[in-house]
């Protein structure tokens, strides 16, 4: 294969293992004489060779989120693109099936383990990532009171910005809608938004309803909300799936008509492509799910290629203001 593609036994062995510096011209001139070759690379025999493997461990809790899908895209792209393989499982926010999926996950002896952390995970889970001792990283959500890697937004900068945002359009009854108690995520945005709420100094009220992180969770709190006659001014909600279901139950009242000043100034969180497009469109906290997958994933990457430890990344959240808040005149 080095022969017919004109390059260096060494160079070619980079290609096909994806390691060393090798330009794009070359590489691809490489993957040419494989593919007229007919030459397909044996992970398991390389991994016998190199006593190591070549797949990363990928562990989610809910793969239907739009935002977990962004980050997945992200940390798989970045994988693949560096000669490794994303072996992903889900757990849907149990301990019980992290814990398998762990255990199936160590069975398959991956090099490097990116995981979301189900809720309530504590001793046991940082017991088994002590004594396997892979590079491993925490994305987008981490467990409180741990010292651990990990890659995500800044939560309580997030839900500063965006109740800071209600406030200047003078919101004073204001609600944090959706998500599970003992999230470390949902925490931090309210604390954040506490933050926002003291240091405006005026007089507000703010509440915190619990539920499902989704669109099905979002309207179920706005009908409860519709039919208590006591709906808030100005809602930060936990996802952007929650956000849009609210409106939906607003919607279905009678209440935020486009084109008309609305009732309820409404932000979401995450920021996914959808929220562009929603009507009226979501004003929201953009956390770029697909950086945090590429960052997670360059940060194991590269603690696998030098054996150093995996770095904690924490990214600035951005407010991008749409029509669900209104106009600042109105």
């Amino acid at each position: 294969m080095a022969r017919v593609a004109g390059v260096s036994r060494t160079t070619a062995s980079n290609v096909v293992m994806g390691t060393g510096r090798v330009s794009d011209e070359t590489r691809a001139r490489v993957r040419q004489a494989m593919s007229d070759l007919g030459y397909v690379y044996s992970q398991a025999a390389g991994s016998l060779r190199r006593q190591s493997s070549r797949a990363v461990g990928v562990v989610v809790t809910n793969i239907h989120r739009p935002h977990f899908g962004e980050l997945l895209i992200g940390l798989e792209s970045t994988l693949t693109e560096a000669g490794y393989t994303a072996l992903m499982v889900s757990t849907f926010d149990q301990l019980d099936r992290q814990e398998r999926a762990v255990s199936i996950l160590r069975e398959h002896d991956v090099a490097g383990l990116a995981m979301i952390p189900a809720t309530g995970s504590g001793d046991e889970l940082f017991s088994t990532l002590q004594d396997w001792a892979v590079p491993s990283v925490f994305v987008s959500r981490y467990v409180r009171g741990r010292s651990h890697p990990y890659v995500g937004a800044d939560d309580v900068q997030g839900g500063r910005l965006a109740v800071r945002h209600l406030l200047e359009h003078g919101c004073r009854r204001i609600a944090y809608l959706g998500g599970n108690p003992g999230v470390p995520s949902r925490t931090d945005r309210i604390e954040g938004a506490l933050r926002a709420i003291e240091e405006h100094g005026s007089d507000v009220s703010f509440v915190e309803l619990v539920g499902e992180p989704s669109g099905d969770g979002g309207v179920g709190l706005g009908r409860a909300l519709v039919a208590s006659g006591e709906l808030p001014d100005g809602v930060l909600c936990h996802g952007d799936a929650v956000a849009m279901g609210f409106e939906r139950a607003l919607y279905d009242a009678g209440l935020n008509r486009p084109g008309d000043a609305p009732d309820v100034r409404v932000i979401g969180y995450d920021g996914v492509a959808a929220t562009g497009y929603s009507v009226p469109s979501l004003t929201t906290v953009e956390t770029n799910g697909l950086e945090l997958g590429q960052q997670a994933a360059a940060e194991l990457i590269r603690a696998l290629r030098t054996g150093e430890p995996v770095n904690s990344q924490l990214h600035e959240p951005r407010l991008i203001v749409r029509e669900s808040c209104g106009d600042h005149a109105s």
